[in-house]
């Protein structure tokens, strides 16, 4: 059950107030301030994951299945979709993963701790500051919060997800970490990490550490073309060449899917010996824990592997809030994430949507390739939609509404896009609604549903899925 909003732990202003910092990218801030907290990072073993697309579920398998092993496992992940609480967690052993499928709030940060840990970090900066250095930024100060928390739960171990590229990304200042893992590559934030695939792959290559073994997404199962996914590889080669890392790279081709519903799937892996059994949707999902389970190896046992595979839930990604009317809520915030959305719920639901048409609510980021995200959704549709709803998420780098409609109106036909009604012949004009407020939008998507029966799907920004998720969850 959602939480209230009282119950919901407020956030201190010292962290807020230092978004207006921005994003600057490097480690000397960062080196600067944990030393003065006195590096707990050097006395926690961590698994650091990076990549594009992926890296939020493939933290959590990992995660899910070190707990459900009976280690005490620290998570931190970004960015947070309904609570600032969801970026810090510890899951204490196999009963917490267990109650995280009941409350997803299971294991956060309490306020005491964020705000305790948050004055620690305030002092430190307010020192950096009087010796004339340069003023941390948000993600930086919220990483030294997490590592500071995570040594004080004493954490048998914490996985790490990078939160933009990895080189100079602010959990990239731990030194010994398990292993290195990095997730499907593509081309994503390309004004911060180069404009070729070569460049990308470098930056995200830089979270690999001498002697660290590294576990790879084969870049031939992205949707990469193939000059571009044998230069990530090459890359990644030489970097684990240079640095005596052993690199394992894991591809569709070790995977095999025995089944597939809107409940789940069930695959085998050519380096496990059992069937396992995942609860999220999607082809590559299977990929994705086949990753996290050959990094595991040898660390977790198959039994460990096992449950927390199946156990693993991980919001706003081809998530089913409800069955009656259908409602699948997805974050897919780039062309690579509208694929894996696209090609899941043709998989899944194309068959009834001939018959059933759905409800599409969407919204995006204005500095998104929301044009490559749209042809992804739109191209080729086996079925059509009743209605478009035209959302403004609630971010200053939103698009809007009206302009989101204005792009489908100039690019797409409406027969394509829309049954044909005889009373408008395919006016797609009529069935784009918009709406800048995202939340009242749901709240009438769904009575209408309710209604007519019409499934919901509502898709794009990670910031739109968090605005609305409690929305659309607690339908009726």
């Amino acid at each position: 059950m959602a939480k209230t909003l009282k119950s919901i732990p407020q956030v201190p202003e010292f962290l807020l107030s230092s978004q207006r910092f921005g994003i600057h990218l490097g480690l000397g801030r960062m080196e600067s301030l944990m030393r003065r907290l006195g590096n707990p990072e050097d006395r926690l073993r961590c698994i650091h994951v990076a990549g594009t697309n992926g890296k939020g579920s493939v933290t959590t398998y990992i995660a899910s299945s070190l707990a459900s092993d009976g280690h005490r496992t620290g998570v931190y992940t970004s960015p947070f979709l309904e609570r600032f609480s969801e970026r810090i967690r510890v899951l204490d052993g196999r009963d917490s993963v267990h109650r995280m499928l009941s409350d997803d709030s299971e294991g956060e940060i309490p306020e005491e701790a964020l705000f305790r840990l948050s004055g620690r970090v305030e002092s430190a900066v307010h020192d950096m500051l009087e010796n004339g250095e340069e003023h941390p930024t948000e993600f930086e100060l919220v990483t030294a919060v997490a590592f500071l928390y995570f040594f004080e739960q004493k954490c048998d171990y914490v996985v790490l997800e990078t939160g933009l590229g990895g080189r100079l990304d602010s959990t990239n200042i731990i030194k010994n970490p398990v292993c290195s893992v990095i997730t499907a590559l593509g081309f994503d934030h390309t004004d911060r990490l180069g404009n070729t695939m070569t460049e990308i792959a470098r930056e995200k290559a830089g979270i690999i550490k001498p002697g660290s073994p590294v576990f790879l997404y084969s870049p031939n199962d992205t949707d990469l073309s193939e000059e571009d996914a044998e230069a990530a590889a090459a890359v990644m080669r030489e970097v684990c060449d240079r640095n005596g890392s052993m690199l394992t790279v894991v591809s569709s081709e070790d995977v095999r899917v025995t089944s597939s519903s809107a409940d789940g799937q069930v695959f085998r892996a050519s380096f496990f010996p059992d069937e396992l059994r995942i609860r999220l949707l999607g082809r590559y999902q299977t990929t994705n824990a086949a990753l996290a389970v050959r990094a595991l190896k040898g660390i977790v046992s198959e039994a460990g592997i096992r449950e927390g595979l199946e156990n693993t839930v991980w919001k706003g990604r081809m998530e089913i809030l409800g069955k009656n009317p259908l409602i699948l809520l997805d974050g897919g915030h780039n062309p690579q994430g509208a694929l894996s959305f696209r090609s899941s719920v043709d998989q899944l639901f194309a068959d009834d949507f001939i018959n059933h048409p759905p409800r599409l609510i969407i919204g995006v980021m204005a500095d998104k390739d929301y044009a490559g995200i749209l042809a992804v959704l739109f191209k080729d549709l086996p079925y059509r939609y009743c209605e478009i709803v035209c959302v403004t998420p609630d971010n200053p780098r939103a698009l809007t509404a009206q302009a989101l409609k204005g792009f489908i109106t100039e690019h797409y036909r409406g027969e394509d896009l829309f049954y044909k009604n005889p009373a408008d012949m395919y006016n797609g004009q009529d069935k784009i609604l918009t709406c800048d407020n995202a939340v009242q939008a749901c709240s009438e998507v769904i009575a209408l549903s309710v209604s007519d029966g019409a499934p919901i799907l509502c898709m794009g920004s990670l910031y739109l899925a968090g605005e609305v998720r409690s929305t659309l969850l607690n339908r009726l």
